[in-house]
């Protein structure tokens, strides 16, 4: 059965790149860009040349998904199985820690590129992260459950940089559980698609449950994202694929944005093009500052 790699482009496509600067609103280095299961768009997700990319290209945090093998090693794998990116068929959960790292990764972009690429481990994502100095955002999947969350914080908590970490996941449990274990690292409960008192309930969850934020699908408007800061809590959005959505919740005041294909590197523009962004930037400092000044006040 021949797969289909995620977030497909074509080959043409899959070679450019839109830097999030190109905006005339949102302002140089005023956003956290985070790479979608690493740089998605040109290197097969959340294998370590996409993570690696993301280092090249600037970002300053990588997402990725976590899972455990059948003897507990924590690897990187958006599914509950490996069908979809690798060679092999059946549950993450199932191989052992030695057999997954047999498999080879033959789906995604640009995987002719990156030949004999193998299912990463959390530390070896972790490493890369450390070497380009990029913040990991760890998406810990359902299917991995609470009963493993005792080792993850302790490798997490061994790490000299694990004040750079934001966890997050979709399953409640699985967040009220890792903020218990790891209270000084930031958890955010992940929200996709839902009827609007599913999102109230899931801000009150995180509230109760002492989270620092919701990392909410850019389907989410403005009144739900003042919900969430109203209530003290962080917003981060996913996920933001063109200029106009990242202008849109840059405008609702959300400064992580988590994206397949935009980067953060700036632009090159003419002449009046660069005036134009060095007034932005200028403008938007310049609020910035007196924004701070009356906050002292």
């Amino acid at each position: 059965m021949k797969k289909i790699p995620a977030f497909a482009v074509s080959g043409s496509a899959a070679e450019e790149t839109l830097s999030v600067y190109s905006s005339y609103i949102i302002p140089s280095s005023s956003v956290r860009m985070v790479a979608h299961r690493g740089y998605s768009q040109i290197a097969p997700e959340n294998t370590l040349p996409s993570f690696r990319q993301a280092g090249e290209y600037g970002f300053w945090g990588a997402e990725c998904d976590i899972s455990t093998t059948s003897d507990g090693i924590w690897v990187i794998m958006h599914d509950d199985t490996v069908d979809r990116m690798t060679d092999g068929e059946g549950k993450v959960s199932d191989f052992t820690y030695e057999e997954i790292g047999a498999l080879t990764v033959d789906a995604g972009n640009n995987i002719d590129r990156y030949p004999g690429t193998r299912v990463p481990t959390l530390t070896e994502y972790l490493d890369v992260c450390k070497e380009y100095g990029m913040h990991p955002v760890i998406e810990i999947n359902g299917c991995a459950g609470v009963g493993n969350l005792e080792s993850l914080a302790r490798l997490l908590n061994d790490r000299e940089e694990k004040d750079m970490f934001i966890i997050i996941s979709f399953d409640r449990d699985i967040c009220a559980s890792i903020k218990k274990l790891m209270p000084e690292t930031p958890v955010y409960i992940i929200i996709g698609g839902a009827p609007g008192e599913e999102f109230s309930q899931t801000v009150q969850f995180a509230l109760d449950n002492g989270l620092d934020g919701v990392d909410f699908a850019f389907v989410w408007g403005r009144e739900w994202v003042r919900l969430t800061q109203k209530s003290g809590l962080k917003t981060m959005v996913w996920i933001a694929d063109d200029v106009k959505t990242a202008e849109k919740y840059f405008r609702m005041g959300v400064r992580d944005i988590t994206t397949n294909s935009l980067t953060p590197v700036k632009p090159e523009g003419n002449l009046f093009q660069n005036a134009v962004r060095a007034l932005r930037d200028f403008l938007y400092n310049t609020m910035m500052s007196i924004g701070n000044l009356f906050s002292f006040a």
